[in-house]
């Protein structure tokens, strides 16, 4: 059986779509590596693939201010990641060489290391895929190429590209490039120009698995409509929105979950209405199995695990590939797009109350968890990766 190491960046959204196939390809016989933070060994170790622990300059997990400001300089962040933790992949897979390297798309370490010992190489789209007609950065950008830490970043990647064994390729070829093969943890129907993807593309959609050994259980026994309301992990800022969402559905006929991540303090909450439980984390799927609708920010996992338990959306992004999502959203008509400066506790029971009486929203909702349920993702994947690995091995 091969080796397979699996490269990531320490960010929720990108890890939970990959370990059910990590649960998979580990069944069928493969031994797996996976680079990690302290904050994600239990969930890699449950799906049964050996950690490779790092640690990140994005410390255990990642978090991000998404403002105007500080997006820009996600690339130097991310250059710098692939550099410090270099070194330390290095060392672990010098005499210990995988068969093929799978890598987010964010986890350039990975490249390096696949351009230098000629490993065949997979990527991995939590969110949007990207070929020679479509790409999130050219249709919803998150930071201009003019820009002071844009340009700063582009510099030290081209400095250094010809270092990792890419001695004619600069910044843009670096980002364009499409691997032999790429798995997208979207199903095609929901991705923007999705038949314009050829056969190096593999949409699994959403690969969920059992997440109660890592994140516990949640259940509601009651009879109201459950409405969960989550900004995600990596969010901070806005906590005004919480306070937002409490006037807007507390005492209301919703069992609410509203779970507020480490970044707002439940306390600061004040008393809560009766209807209402506040969590910082909670098992997002186990309140998904049982909801009406999901107030959500737009992050792809989410929208994913919503549609998959056919729950109708409110999405109120935070940033452009949020903004993407919300659009698709609403022109797919799986629910409603809501601008952070327009959410008012007005517009935000308007905008709850309008999914929940469309009649179009629920039949369109339905018919696309039915299409994602009928594709396993993880075996998918799993089928595309070992096809692969034979061709490869020729």
């Amino acid at each position: 059986m091969a080796h397979l190491a699996f490269f990531n960046i320490p960010a929720v959204g990108h890890v939970n779509p990959t370990l059910p196939v990590v649960e998979e390809l580990v069944r069928r016989g493969h031994r797996v590596t996976y680079t990690v933070t302290d904050h994600f060994v239990a969930s890699v170790e449950a799906a049964g693939a050996e950690p490779v622990l790092y640690e990140s300059v994005f410390g255990d997990y990642y978090r991000h201010p998404y403002t105007a400001e500080e997006l820009p300089k996600e690339g130097l962040r991310f250059l710098e990641e692939a550099t410090s933790t270099l070194p330390r992949f290095e060392e672990f897979y010098a005499d210990n060489k995988p068969d093929v390297i799978l890598y987010d798309q964010m986890a350039w370490a990975a490249r390096f290391l696949g351009r230098k010992w000629n490993i065949p190489v997979v990527r991995l789209h939590p969110s949007y895929g990207a070929n020679e007609s479509w790409s999130l950065q050219a249709k919803f950008p998150m930071a201009t190429f003019d820009e002071g830490p844009v340009v700063e970043m582009a510099g030290k990647l081209a400095a250094l590209l010809p270092s990792m064994g890419y001695e004619n390729t600069g910044p843009m070829e670096f980002f364009t490039h499409i691997e032999k093969l790429a798995l997208v943890f979207v199903p095609r129907e929901f991705h923007y120009d999705g038949d314009t993807f050829d056969e190096r593309f593999v949409f699994t959609g959403p690969c969920l698995g059992d997440r109660s050994k890592v994140q516990g259980s949640w259940s509601h026994d009651g009879d109201e409509p459950v409405l969960l309301i989550s900004l995600g992990t990596a969010f901070t800022g806005w906590s005004e929105f919480f306070d937002t969402a409490i006037e807007a559905f507390g005492g209301t006929p919703y069992r609410v979950v509203m779970a507020v991540g480490n970044h707002v303090d439940p306390e600061t909450l004040g008393e809560l209405p009766a209807n209402f439980e506040v969590h910082r984390r909670v098992n997002q799927l186990d309140v998904l199995a049982k909801a009406a609708l999901f107030v959500t920010h737009g992050g792809m996992n989410s929208a994913m695990e919503s549609l998959y338990y056919g729950v109708p959306m409110v999405v109120i992004p935070q940033m452009s590939e949020q903004v993407a999502t919300a659009l698709r959203v609403e022109e797919l008509s799986l629910g409603r797009y809501l601008k952070r400066e327009e959410t008012t506790v007005e517009s935000l029971r308007k905008a709850v109350a309008d999914v929940t009486q469309d009649a179009t929203v629920t039949e369109r909702v339905r018919a696309m968890r039915d299409s994602i349920r009928a594709v396993d993702g993880p075996v998918v994947a799993a089928d595309a990766v070992e096809r692969y690995l034979a061709s490869e091995s020729r």
